[in-house]
């Protein structure tokens, strides 16, 4: 016998056919919760629960005095609860590196064509920054996020710059909690001062290559036994027989 669904879920579920039976936009309003209810056959009780997981997850607004509205969509929900979803340990850094990688990689060679010199000149004003702080011996995490989104602006696509945000957030946040301290600022700087010269250089191959060059330095920061810098260790020495 197949398990029943809890009437809430039954309320999500009927909430969001509700959407889209009806065609609503983000900030469009829902009828009255008593009206709703009626409309979908269900008590108040449980549509007011159904109401309250979609305001969870970022579906659904409830406003004080004024109703329920959709909400537009964004990646808030799943920023606050995903770092959480990780195990704080360096596996799930390297998982979520390579899945930022292969993003930033791919599309950051469409930038070239589209950058305008006003954009190029702010983020060499953020890659300047990087390069004075790292001398500094300072971190500079606030100039590199802003220089990744800055980075992908030309593309006018706000879902690839909350994507670009979201990974951004969740690798700096699991990349405090390992406990990694191999960093290199000053290479870290260095690295976006070259997407910038291949930004000027308006060459979409080099500024894949100038990504893929920073990319692999981080790699190489979580993983510092495989790095080409590390020292391979000397090979046993045979034992000498020991006389008596």
């Amino acid at each position: 016998m197949a398990a029943r669904i809890p009437a809430y879920r039954q309320a999500q579920t009927a909430i969001k056919q509700y959407i889209e039976d009806h065609h609503l936009q983000p900030g469009d309003p829902l009828p009255s919760e008593g009206q709703l209810a009626k409309d979908m056959g269900m008590s108040r009780l449980s549509l007011r629960e159904g109401v309250k997981t979609l305001e969870a997850v970022g579906i659904l607004e409830a406003r004080q005095g004024e109703g329920i509205y959709v909400k537009a969509f964004t990646f808030d929900s799943i920023f606050e609860n995903l770092p959480y979803s990780f195990a704080s340990d360096g596996q799930s850094l390297r998982d979520l590196l390579q899945v930022r990688t292969a993003l930033e990689e791919g599309l950051v060679g469409m930038v070239a064509s589209q950058v305008c010199p006003e954009q190029i000149g702010e983020l060499d004003a953020l890659a300047r920054q990087m390069v004075q702080k790292a001398c500094d011996g300072q971190t500079f995490e606030d100039e590199d996020r802003a220089f990744h989104l800055t980075l992908y602006r030309p593309l006018n696509n706000p879902f690839l710059n909350r994507l670009v945000e979201l990974f951004w957030e969740v690798f700096r946040r699991l990349h405090g909690s390992t406990g990694v301290t191999h960093w290199n600022l000053e290479q870290t700087a260095q690295d976006h001062v070259a997407i910038v010269e291949a930004l000027r250089a308006g060459e979409a191959e080099q500024l894949t290559q100038a990504m893929h060059g920073h990319f692999r330095q981080i790699k190489e920061r979580l993983d510092p036994q495989n790095s080409p810098d590390a020292q391979t260790p000397d090979p046993p020495q045979p034992r000498q027989p020991v006389h008596k």
